[in-house]
């Protein structure tokens, strides 16, 4: 009875999720996610935390497609506190 009940969820969980063939990959759904983003918020340092949030990743599979893409990471270093790490999108100015 069991495994009838475990068969059954597998197939409407299979069902419910799109063939892996069709998945859209991580460098897909980075670009739709910052396409989505009001123009005026795009020109903006961004933190890896905003990026794994979005895109429910780790950090270390997010900044390969980054760098690919032509982000810079950058750091603002201070005496006082830790350093700061974020990235800025290619063609960023700082206002």
């Amino acid at each position: 009875m069991m495994s009838a009940y475990i068969r059954q969820l597998q197939e409407y969980v299979a069902a419910q999720s799109p063939p892996a063939s069709r998945r859209a990959s991580l460098r897909d759904r980075l670009l739709e996610w910052f396409t989505s983003l009001p123009a005026p918020t795009r020109n903006r340092p961004f933190s890896m935390q905003e990026f794994e949030a979005a895109l429910g990743t780790s950090g270390r599979y997010i900044s390969p497609v980054l760098i690919a893409l032509g982000w810079e990471r950058k750091r603002i270093w201070s005496t006082r506190e830790h350093y700061h790490r974020f990235w800025v999108p290619p063609g960023f100015e700082d206002s």
